[in-house]
């Protein structure tokens, strides 16, 4: 996953909703969203080569996403999708699994991650170290830090704040968003090392080129009865449609909308 706009309120008719990009090179092999075979209560995509996702569910009523530090060096003795298998298929309290991940953060690449349990929402990166529960409000995160603000990071939760004002709250309305191609000015693309030649194919929202680009684009919008409706759409080389599902996955009733004068 390398973009993400998601706006959390536990007072809202919608407690969570996102929009997300997932970008990665087009030879990797990558399995569509479904319920897996080895954890019957995990719904999400998975990366055939490492077995690890990016996104997921949980059906028990958690949540986690991934994204990628972008550095020169993204090498790490394990991979990082399995932070989010692990804490999916476990019942480890957040924080004491978070604590887990920061203890061992140096057997891994540069990552973000974002947890949602029963009644919070949660952010780690080992590139900061600092284990923050979220309060409710818009966040973007793309390849830097939560809310680094990237020209796409700020384009897409404008974008995303737009819908949620008009109150036209879809997940086709969030997957739309999320085909933005416009490039910003060279002196507002982010410098993080890599070739500037690819730090201008990363800039867009939506990225297209021979070998590596957007791979799918997810809209996921959550009521307050815990239906979560997951929406995606697949493409292929250069950025070409080549598949669209939608899936209602029912999560516990309340997820993310109870206790909330705990986390407001």
């Amino acid at each position: 996953m390398c973009l993400i706009a998601l706006n959390w309120n536990p007072d809202h008719q919608y407690p969570l909703i996102m929009a997300s990009n997932r970008d990665e090179f087009y030879a990797r092999p990558t399995s569509k969203a479904e319920y897996w075979e080895d954890h019957h209560n995990i719904f999400g995509g998975r990366d055939q080569r490492a077995s690890g996702t990016w996104l997921a569910v949980g059906t028990q009523g958690r949540m986690a996403a991934i994204t990628n530090f972008r550095e020169l060096d993204a090498s790490g003795e394990r991979t990082r999708g399995e932070l989010i298998t692990n804490f999916l298929a476990g019942d480890i309290p957040t924080v004491e699994y978070l604590q887990r991940v920061h203890n061992n953060r140096h057997l891994y690449a540069g990552f973000n991650l974002l947890l949602a349990d029963s009644n919070a929402l949660w952010y780690y990166s080992n590139r900061q170290d600092v284990i923050r529960q979220l309060e409710p409000g818009l966040y973007g995160l793309s390849n830097g830090l939560l809310n680094t603000p990237w020209p796409k990071v700020r384009r897409l939760k404008k974008k995303l704040r737009k819908v949620i004002d008009s109150g036209n709250i879809t997940p086709q309305s969030c997957i739309d968003l999320l085909h933005d191609e416009k490039r910003p000015p060279d002196d507002e693309i982010p410098d993080t090392g890599v070739d500037p030649v690819w730090e201008r194919m990363l800039a867009p929202c939506f990225i297209r080129s021979p070998n590596y680009g957007t791979r799918n684009s997810t809209g996921l919008v959550l009521e307050r009865d815990g239906k979560l409706h997951w929406h995606e759409q697949f493409y292929t080389i250069g950025g070409e449609p080549s598949g669209f599902f939608k899936k209602t996955i029912a999560m516990p009733e309340g997820w993310l909308a109870r206790n909330i004068a705990k986390t407001a």
